[in-house]
């Protein structure tokens, strides 16, 4: 749920609340006035009647045929009723209807009683009993009006309440569009400031204090690796160049150059690694340091085992290629870095292989390329999704640092393609999908 809408629920709750108690406190003075209306207007007519009773002789008005009245004298220590209306309600019958199969409703009652002048000896006492009927359809009349009109309140506070807080809320979806405008943490855009100094200047500013810090450590984790780059490649070129140079000396024997080969691929393996690094920590850069070529996707793959073949002897598995014999497709891409991405899934599957099993890598072409590594592995399964994190280890007592997955999950995302992992029933499968790159007939 959006905060809009729970400021807008939050605000018709309380709205509601509030109504319906002020409203009932309304209705329930409204009823009273009403009803005190209806019993002054009662009270009028049974004093008004009162007024025709006479004792000596005996004279009496009579109520209309709604009414029901009672005239009861008291005098010399006795009463006497001189007239009670049939159905006159008794005091259980007042306020209830009388029977079920009656048109008339309940009846409100009020006596008057009469003065001494026409009565010296004793006191005359009317009781006049009028149908509330119309009272009562007035207060249910009230009552409906109330409520229709307390949900039509609560509808329009909602209606209301929904734009008012679109209203409010439209500086903070400012600062939400502006942020979104800054692309990476080397931008130095900042989010403008509102006029008023309120909470969302005290918000504006502390995310632009908080950018201001994302760029200083961003900076200074460019510069370490700018400035370790720097310290790196120097040695790793005197040593490219020192092997070199020794392979080039005809005194060399023949035994060692193989021996001299292998570490000249790895020093400029770790050239490549070095330079994919940097790659890496410049996100925004990345599109620049593509260096696309037409690729043999299979003699790529070809090459990438043989260059770790002394690897598959350490861990002692073999490598089972399922290559198609022969393709007219090749793919527009950086081969440097696709290299970088096979070789990474490759050792990595040599790495966690069960010891005597074999590797099997296929590549097949329908649509795009499909480049397929599988191996099997102690564990049943784990955690997929992990392994495209840095740092994160299947095995910890395995050699490496948990980033040989990370690198290529990165480099194929910077090559448009996508890289599906699975682990399940102890066999472990890297899928490269060169989706996002460009194919051609040679």
């Amino acid at each position: 749920m959006s905060l809009r809408s729970r400021i807008v629920l939050a605000v018709t709750a309380v709205f509601a609340a509030v109504s319906l108690f002020t409203g009932w406190l309304m209705l329930d003075h409204a009823e009273k006035s009403l009803q005190i209306a209806f019993d002054r207007t009662t009270q009028t007519r049974a004093d008004w009647l009162l007024s025709q009773v006479s004792v000596d002789p005996v004279i009496l008005p009579l109520p209309t045929e709604r009414e029901r009245m009672q005239v009861v004298y008291y005098g010399y220590g006795q009463t006497r009723e001189l007239f009670r209306s049939p159905g006159f309600p008794d005091k259980a019958g007042l306020g209830h209807r009388r029977r079920a199969h009656s048109p008339h409703y309940s009846y409100r009652a009020l006596t008057s009683q009469i003065n001494t002048e026409q009565a010296p000896d004793g006191r005359i006492m009317l009781t006049l009993a009028v149908p509330d009927m119309n009272l009562r359809q007035d207060i249910n009349q009230l009552r409906l009006v109330f409520g229709i009109g307390w949900l039509l309140s609560l509808g329009l506070a909602f209606i209301g309440g929904y734009g008012v807080a679109g209203w409010l809320l439209r500086p903070i979806q400012s600062i939400v569009d502006q942020a979104n405008t800054i692309s990476n943490a080397t931008d130095s855009s900042r989010i403008a400031l509102p006029k008023s100094k309120d909470e969302l200047y005290q918000l504006t500013d502390t995310l632009n204090q908080m950018l201001g810090r994302i760029r200083e450590n961003v900076d200074l984790q460019r510069n370490f690796f700018g400035a370790a780059a720097h310290e790196l490649r120097t040695p790793l070129t005197i040593m490219k160049t020192g092997l070199e140079v020794t392979l080039g000396n005809d005194r060399i024997g023949e035994p060692i150059k193989p021996f001299l080969t292998s570490q000249l691929d790895e020093v400029s393996r770790l050239a490549r690694l070095l330079d994919e690094f940097l790659t890496l920590s410049r996100p925004e850069d990345a599109a620049r340091t593509l260096k696309l070529s037409e690729v043999d996707v299979a003699q790529l793959v070809i090459k990438c085992v043989d260059q770790l073949a002394g690897l598959t002897n350490e861990y002692e598995v073999t490598i089972q290629l399922d290559l198609p014999e022969s393709t007219m497709e090749t793919v527009l891409t950086d081969a440097v870095k696709l290299e970088h991405i096979v070789l990474n899934l490759v050792e990595n599957a040599i790495k966690y292989a069960v010891a005597g099993s074999s590797v099997l890598i296929q590549a097949r072409y329908s649509t795009n390329w499909v480049i397929r590594v599988q191996n099997q592995t102690v564990r049943e399964s784990g955690p997929t999704l992990d392994l495209l994190q840095p740092y994160f280890q299947a095995d910890p007592l395995k050699e490496g640092h948990g980033l040989g997955l990370w690198i290529s999950h990165r480099l194929t995302m910077l090559l448009g393609g996508k890289l599906h992992l699975n682990w399940q029933s102890f066999t472990f499968v890297s899928e490269l999908n060169l989706t996002g790159a460009s194919h051609q007939v040679i």
